[in-house]
């Protein structure tokens, strides 16, 4: 979902009357989403590859013991470990996939910028290759952060810091600056702080959950957003009970069957209550669930902007393309995390899928007269922004930490009831919304993204 959160800006500077191009692999689904918005994409790559990280010969993950190892040397905190295994479990392989010179991504983005000449590209951190595309055409260029939070930015120091200490333990020393390092020296540009993270960043996520980085930051509200879709008339109607949400997020729910044992728990809370539910579940995230509740509407895809107005309360997986509609919409909110670590570990399976295991991109060299196994990755049953997210509610008084692991269905339910019911945390709601109202909106930051760009160039 790294589309939504950049498309208003892009649709502010389109209506400031700039001209707005979005470079990106239109794979199957994307393409009709970005469509939808009304901006015009230019297409990277052969629409009918799959995902680079889907890949047959996409690499994989970083070992546990790897990330570990970095930790150890970097003396990091607990807290700093969860983060830097955000960083180089999660980030780095999708980064690296977009960064492969076999791979024509960066290539196309970097020809395309060369001929149309952009006066300043908005890169995503994930899609790295176009901080090359900006340098390469002599563009002026900043990052977007979207979702997620400035894992680079934030180990960039200790990283540098520990340089020495790393190379004697046989690490590579900046994994984001080598990753980096072959398509910038193929077009002869430099690896420096600039090209990394831009000439500054702008990030749409609140003060208080970001991470201290040296980085300079231009804020923006983040205003939720969803393509072009009818409106529902069954939602025009005040509900004659409180509505709940319950929406367990876009990112596992293509390629995870089952929800770790969560939604029928939920589903079960939920049941006892006078309360309305909708659910925005697939059937992937529906596996394991015997019955839904006669008060639980289940809806495949319901845009939270559309819902979350007549709503009381969000219950969902903590990432940020659900808390931040919530914030929009002065709701309270559950955010489900558990106690586990965010760490990807490796195990070996049986052909058959379980619920939370994702195929890893190999399998093991096994006899064909015995059963098929092959390695997989065991996800820890919540999403990577949960914690941070569940911290920034309810240190707002907006909302509760559902640890679904360890709490009965009736500590659950007396959950619900008690943000649902309590005004304290409509207040942390009406809180958490005026510091959102309080951050420059896209529309905004037109004029500051207008000055950054001259003053950009003349240092080019």
């Amino acid at each position: 979902m790294h589309l939504y959160p950049i498309a208003p800006i892009a649709w502010a500077l389109q209506s400031a009357g700039h001209e707005v191009r979005i470079g990106t692999h239109l794979h199957e689904g994307f393409a009709d989403a970005l469509t939808r918005t009304g901006l015009i994409p230019v297409s990277l790559g052969n629409p009918n590859d799959p995902e680079p990280i889907f890949r047959e010969d996409a690499g994989m993950s970083a070992m546990p013991e790897e990330v570990d190892a970095y930790a150890k040397v970097m003396g990091l905190s607990p807290d700093e470990r969860e983060h830097w295994i955000c960083f180089y479990q999660y980030l780095i392989l999708p980064i690296s996939m977009y960064l492969r010179a076999d791979l024509p991504y960066a290539d196309d983005l970097v020809e395309f910028a060369r001929k149309w000449k952009p006066d300043l590209v908005l890169w995503d951190p994930v899609f790295a290759p176009g901080a090359v595309a900006a340098a390469a055409s002599g563009a002026v260029h900043a990052r977007f952060l979207g979702s997620m939070l400035d894992w680079p930015g934030f180990f960039h120091k200790k990283l540098e810091a520990h340089r020495t200490q790393l190379e004697a333990a046989g690490l590579v020393a900046n994994p984001f600056a080598e990753a980096m390092r072959p398509l910038a020296e193929r077009y002869g540009v430099a690896v420096d702080e600039q090209l990394l993270f831009g000439q500054w960043t702008v990030d749409p996520l609140p003060d208080g959950i970001r991470l201290p980085t040296d980085q300079p930051k231009l804020p923006v509200r983040w205003v939720p957003y969803a393509f072009a879709e009818t409106s529902q008339p069954w939602l025009h109607e005040r509900p004659e009970r409180p509505r709940i949400a319950l929406s367990l997020g876009e990112s596992m729910r293509r390629v995870v069957d089952g929800d770790w044992g969560r939604t029928p728990k939920l589903f079960e809370a939920l049941a006892e209550l006078d309360v309305e539910v909708i659910a925005t579940l697939n059937s992937r995230q529906l596996d394991g669930v015997q019955r839904i509740p006669d008060n639980v509407r289940v809806v495949e895809w319901l845009s939270l902007p559309q819902v979350l107005p007549t709503c009381s309360l969000h219950i969902h997986h903590g990432g940020s393309g659900t808390a931040m509609p919530a914030v929009a919409s002065k709701v309270p909110q559950i955010v489900t995390d558990t106690d586990e670590s965010i760490m990807l570990r490796l195990v070996t399976t049986g052909a058959t899928s379980e619920a939370g295991i994702m195929r890893a991109d190999h399998e093991q060299d096994v006899d064909e007269s015995v059963d098929s196994t092959e390695e997989s990755w065991e996800l820890p049953a919540k999403h990577m922004m949960a914690p941070w997210w569940s911290r920034y509610v309810a240190k707002h008084g907006a909302g509760v930490r559902l640890n679904y692991q360890t709490m009965s269905v009736e500590e659950i339910r007396k959950q619900i009831l008690d943000v649902l019911h309590g005004q304290s945390f409509r207040d942390g709601a009406n809180k958490l919304h005026d510091i959102w109202l309080a951050t420059p909106n896209p529309n905004e930051i037109v004029p500051a993204l207008e000055r950054l760009t001259v003053e950009g160039r003349s240092r080019i």
